[in-house]
């Protein structure tokens, strides 16, 4: 038997799912966006009456109908099919509109009337919050107003059918909604109402791609001022500038006198990367650049855990390594440039800036190798294990914030898309016009503590001195003193948000 040949998508399956697998199609996904408009008129009754009340007129609109007309399934209110008898028997809505489902169909109709292509012949006034409340009430299939919408129904449809359970015998809000009986009403709408066919698919759709073109987007609020106010309530400023004024202080130290100039030049590399990177980093939160902040942090926190495994290893070799890489991999786009051009003097140029890059390195051309591939035999993650062990968080970071650099779907709808805040859309994305990007202060919070943790290993390596030790120290304490105001926003603001 043929192996299954694995393809490039990786996921962890729930139990769920995999006992499914010997059952291809047994288990059809059922989606409560596609019903829900079904549901308006009961939702906006529901809005504003009591359940008893909507019950009460739901079941004598139920019965007449079921009575006095001739059906190939037995009615039970749904939208769709409503509108269906409205259109062969007008008069029909006279007894709807002596229910409480009057203002629910004075609204719907005209509405839709384009969409519906049904005749207003009776007087009515504009109310759009009954629709949004209505949209409101049903978006969530676990909110009060869809279980009691669902119960409704089941309960009507399942009348005269045998209890031995007691599930359709409740008669009240209260009992309804017990948390209990919610997973009860839950688990019985799909097999005994769900997949009704009274229910139109194409109609709900119709709906709301009416709603989509005619309703208007109602964008996020602008939380420039809200952001403003955090970033100077948790002294991001004062810590960066901390951080700036320490890093003056560290670069005053003469690394050529701890270190071979080779591996003297690399660590001030990156620590001077790290530290500006997180510098730029602030600046960015702080002028609402939020995406832009979390890709510099990504980079950042690379270069960090790069940085910390060659200080790690304490392997001059490496040290070279990592600056002959650069050399290698300039000779290699060189050479695909000369590889590709067509004109000589693109070709010349190329192979001036080969040159160029050999000899500012002080190698021989003779010994630069064309780098194809990566810098290290290890890959990042191997990196992070060997300096701070399996599982550890700084590779989690690295791996979590992925998404910005490769351009997820969470990333382009944060930064780059508003989610309509209107019920009528159901949280449909359109363009994002504020200029601002907002990603909170977490990036800030979390490349601040890595160019300072960076110092402190660099000066982990040097002999120690008053000097050093007293530079040593006040990094220490600005670390923590980061931290400890990052558990602050943490707490009182990220945590409270969701």
């Amino acid at each position: 038997m043929a192996k299954k040949k694995k393809g490039r998508i990786r996921q962890t399956r729930t139990e769920f799912q995999k006992a499914f697998d010997p059952y291809p199609g047994m288990i059809q996904p059922f989606s409560w966006k596609a019903r829900a408009p079904e549901f308006l008129h009961i939702s906006i009754a529901l809005c504003f009456n009591k359940y008893e009340k909507v019950e009460e007129d739901f079941n004598r609109i139920s019965d007449f109908i079921n009575d006095n007309f001739e059906m190939k399934r037995p009615f039970h209110f749904n939208l769709s099919h409503t509108i269906s008898i409205i259109k062969k028997d007008y008069e029909i809505l006279d007894l709807i509109f002596d229910t409480c489902f009057k203002n629910s169909f004075e609204q719907i109709l005209p509405f839709y009337s384009e969409l519906l292509e049904i005749p207003i012949k009776f007087k009515f006034e504009p109310n759009i919050k009954l629709l949004f409340a209505g949209y409101n009430g049903i978006l969530d299939g676990r909110s009060d107003i869809a279980i009691l919408s669902k119960y409704l129904s089941i309960k009507y449809t399942q009348k005269g059918s045998r209890d031995p359970f007691g599930l359709l015998s409740w008669d009240d809000k209260e009992t309804i909604l017990r948390p209990e009986n919610i997973s009860r009403i839950m688990a019985m709408f799909p097999p005994s109402i769900g997949q009704s066919e009274n229910f139109n698919l194409e109609f709900s759709e119709s709906i709301w791609l009416y709603n989509f073109i005619r309703v208007p987007h109602i964008e996020s609020r602008d939380d420039t001022e809200l952001e403003e106010s955090h970033f100077k309530e948790m002294k991001l400023k004062e810590l960066s500038d901390e951080l700036e004024t320490l890093f003056i202080s560290f670069k005053k130290l003469k690394l050529v006198g701890y270190y071979h100039p080779n591996v003297a030049e690399v660590n001030m590399g990156f620590a001077a990367r790290i530290t500006n990177l997180t510098l730029d980093t602030v600046d960015l939160v702080k002028n609402h650049k939020g995406e832009i902040a979390e890709l510099v942090f990504r980079t950042t926190l690379e270069t960090f855990i790069v940085g910390s495994w060659l200080l790690n290893r304490q392997d001059p070799d490496l040290h070279l390594r990592f600056r002959n890489y650069s050399v290698g991999r300039n000779k290699f786009f060189g050479q695909k440039i000369i590889e590709y051009a067509d004109d000589e003097d693109m070709k010349k140029e190329a192979q001036k800036m080969i040159d160029d890059e050999i000899k500012e390195s002080g190698t021989n051309s003779n010994d630069v190798a064309s780098e194809r591939g990566d810098i290290f035999d290890l890959r990042i993650d191997q990196m992070a294990e060997e300096v701070w062990g399996k599982d550890n968080h700084y590779y989690f970071l690295y791996k979590r914030s992925s998404g910005v650099i490769h351009g997820h779907w969470r990333v382009m709808a944060k930064y780059h898309l508003s989610k309509s805040h209107n019920p009528m859309h159901d949280g449909l994305y359109g363009y994002n016009q504020n200029k601002n990007r907002f990603a909170g202060l977490i990036p800030a919070f979390c490349c601040l503590p890595l160019a300072a943790n960076f110092l402190i290993r660099v000066l982990d390596e040097l002999d120690e001195n008053q000097d050093i030790n007293s530079l040593k120290n006040d990094l220490k304490k600005l670390e923590s003193k980061i931290w400890e105001t990052y558990m602050i926003y943490y707490k009182k603001y990220v945590l409270n948000k969701h």
